[in-house]
């Protein structure tokens, strides 16, 4: 045998020796997975309305179609998520489907693991990578894993993208370049957000354009005068790039013209929470590694992992900065961090990599000090917000305030003193010997604090995420499929009015793939999806169009005319005969807390109660009544209620309304009483509306009162006949 043949089988991969390098990586998976997993098991329903809801119609219709739509109506592009998740609808029951789902969802954000070890192998050792990829898995973010949102998906595929942008500037050929493109557009689909990939990856390009070579000497040549049109040349286009993004962006258009004061807030605390979620130590040494020594060798890797790393850091901070300044203006005051998790992977890598090859220059390590403590000390800590959904990195806050009783102040002062030591550990480890048995252990014990920390705020993350999903399981009728068990698939229409707290209706809908349709009296029903409006056809109660199912779901104060098939609190289950739906009696106007609401452009709070089935009903009386049983402020007032009654008639917008009023009747409901009145009630279909004002906001009489809406009073009216009896 030849001497070259011998070298060229020594240098072939021993199979067994890879599978065990494997071990490792593998080991950590699977350990991070089973907890992930386990979390999932105890979180019996969804929470995040309407994402989770609108992800699981989707889903749903493409496992059914093929194509995705939300209650039967078409909806153009959906996320890869919805894909992703359809084949598990196919499964027995919903309940079985769901579990199926958040594991599914599970292994995939665990997965995240391989393309940050792989992001941390273009620069440091595999045991360094490996500890990279097990801090980026083990964040606070992984406490979407269980929840069926694009995050458990979109975190390993930017990591992915990330990686190959990384590869691809390493190695620059259309090869690579255009596997990179491929895994940012996948990321797009994944998540809308995840677009600014390919601007990262536009950006590397541009960077290593500007240092190489060819341009080095070209700019060599420059005048000062060419210095001072590039420089025009670059404030022009990035004018130009503002103007167009907000062509298509409102976001971008809003905040960049109106809000420019909340960018920098709204960047500064999602970077905070972020901060604070990873245990602050990656946040200082990530950023300062990223200005690598002067005597460092140059070499591809580092320069395209550095180049991927500061426009990345750049991209997602700006989006986070615009996207939480453009919420303040539309919803409310909120901590974008889920905005910028996918950055995670890439501050751990920095981090391995200055532990290993050095932290880098002094001046970066001051800066990222300055940094990471303005960041920090600037980001509140929200501990009424628990769990704090859009910044989970805020857990660690919670757990320091719930668990170990300490006030907001002084978990602001340990968080300081932990940048301190951060920076404390930086300072060491950057005087001592690398590869002394000091500098090892240091690094150690740093190690195991961060992944200590990273690990308790994502436990303690999800621990609040199955709290709430737990309190909203125990309020839900039981079966969760019961409708389902009752109709044996065959479809349903919901009907109901002023759905205003959705989220028994949104699960009743998640657990119950039979139902297709969502009807309002008034407009309210939940989205996602479209609702329906009926018209009133005939004053016996007959609704159109006709539904088009089997089943109809009545809630919150609505009856039909038929024999119900189950009930389970106010809800009411009918089967519809020959796709004719008759109403019985139905309220309007009327919360499903039972009181009559008003609004700040219109404070008269109006609600009625319409008779349509009177064939049993005979002569009688409609009793009304009213309270404030609810609202006991000192001192007390008063409120003016009008009610008036008369047979059914309908609108000129088809819904209806009193022909003609036959009694009317002015009385006072004061604060903490209830008055009620009786009218007498017509022989035919009749209908009594009910005015009260002046109507009272509560916060506004009390701040520390949570409760914002107009309130009348909340009402009450049944059937008492002539002779006794009464419904």
């Amino acid at each position: 045998m030849s001497a070259a043949s011998t070298r060229g089988r020594a240098r072939r991969p021993d199979p067994l020796a890879r599978l065990l390098a494997a071990v490792p990586l593998a080991s950590v998976y699977f350990a991070l997975a089973a907890l992930y997993a386990w979390q999932a098991s105890r979180h019996p329903v969804p929470t995040i309305f309407t994402d989770e809801v609108e992800l699981t119609q989707l889903s749903r219709a493409i496992a059914d179609t093929g194509e995705p739509a939300r209650r039967g109506e078409p909806y153009g592009l959906a996320t890869l998520v919805a894909y992703f998740l359809a084949p598990v609808w196919w499964l027995a029951s919903s309940a079985t489907a769901y579990a199926a789902a958040k594991l599914l969802l599970v292994l995939a954000m665990t997965a995240t693991l391989f393309p940050a070890y792989g992001l941390a192998r273009l620069v440091v050792s595999p045991w360094y990578a490996l500890g990279a990829a097990a801090g980026a898995t083990a964040v606070p973010a992984l406490a979407y894993s269980p929840i069926l949102v694009e995050e458990p998906l979109a975190y390993p595929v930017s990591t992915t993208a990330l990686w190959l942008v990384a590869r691809a500037l390493a190695e620059p050929r259309w090869f690579t370049i255009g596997i990179a493109a491929f895994a940012a557009v996948v990321a797009a689909l994944t998540r809308t957000q995840l677009a600014i990939l390919l601007g990262v990856l536009l950006l590397g390009l541009m960077w290593l354009g500007w240092e190489s070579d060819t341009v080095r000497r070209w700019r060599a040549e420059w005048s000062r005068w060419d210095r001072a049109g590039a420089a025009m040349l670059a404030v022009g286009a990035a004018l130009a790039f503002s103007a167009l993004v907000g062509h298509y962006s409102t976001s971008w258009r809003n905040t960049t013209g109106f809000y420019k004061d909340r960018i920098l807030d709204h960047g500064t605390w999602a970077l905070g929470a972020l901060a604070i979620g990873i245990g602050i130590v990656p946040m200082l040494v990530g950023v300062a590694a990223l200005a690598r020594p002067r005597s460092e060798p140059r070499d591809p890797r580092t320069r395209a992992f550095v180049v991927t790393s500061v426009a990345a850091l750049a991209a997602f901070a700006g989006y986070a900065a615009i996207k939480g300044a453009y919420l303040s203006t539309v919803y409310g005051t909120v901590i974008v961090e889920r905005n910028l998790i996918y950055v995670a992977p890439i501050l751990f890598a920095a981090t391995a990599l200055a532990v290993e090859r050095g932290i880098g220059r002094w001046w970066a390590v001051a800066a990222a000090a300055a940094f990471t403590v303005y960041v920090v000390a600037a980001t509140p800590l929200q501990l009424d917000r628990y769990p704090n959904y859009e910044a989970h990195g805020l857990s660690i806050a919670a757990f320091a305030n719930r668990e170990l009783e300490w006030p907001e102040g002084r978990i602001e002062v340990a968080l300081l003193v932990v940048c301190v030591l951060a920076l404390a550990v930086v300072v060491a480890l950057r005087r001592l010997p690398r590869g002394s048995g000091a500098y090892r252990a240091l690094a150690g014990v740093t190690a195991v604090f961060v992944l200590s920390w990273t690990l308790t705020a994502q436990v303690y993350a999800a621990e609040g995420e199955r709290d709430l999903s737990t309190r909203i399981a125990r309020n839900l009728a039981k079966p969760f499929d019961w409708v389902e068990r009752e109709t044996e698939g065959a479809p349903v229409v919901v009907i109901g009015q002023q759905i205003t707290d959705p989220t028994g209706v949104w699960l009743t809908e998640f657990f119950n793939p039979s139902i297709r349709k969502m009807w309002s009296l008034d407009g309210t029903a939940p989205g996602p999806g479209p609702i329906l409006t009926p018209d009133l056809e005939a004053t016996d109660g007959t609704l159109t169009p006709p539904p088009g199912a089997g089943y109809a779901l009545a809630v919150n104060g609505v009856e039909l005319q038929g024999d119900p098939v189950a009930r389970r609190g106010n809800d009411t289950l009918y089967r519809i005969e020959g796709d004719v739906l008759k109403l019985g009696s139905a309220v309007t106007g009327r919360a499903s807390d039972g009181w009559l609401v008003g609004t700040s452009d219109d404070p008269v709070a109006r609600g009625a109660y319409t008779r349509y089935d009177v064939s049993r009903d005979g002569p009688g009386f409609a009793v009304l009544t009213l309270s404030r049983l609810g609202w006991c402020p000192s001192p007390p007032s008063q409120t003016t209620a009008t009610a008036r009654i008369g047979p059914v008639g309908i609108g000129p917008d088809r819904q209806p309304a009193i022909a003609s009023v036959t009694a009317e009747k002015t009385f006072t409901v004061e604060d903490c009483t209830t008055e009620g009145v009786t009218l007498a009630a017509p022989s035919v279909p009749w209908r009594l509306e009910v005015e009260v004002a002046p109507t009272v906001s509560p916060n506004e009489v009390d701040p520390s009162n949570s409760e914002r809406r107009r309130l009348g009073a909340t009402m009450q009216v049944h059937f008492r006949p002539l002779f006794g009896g009464g419904s």
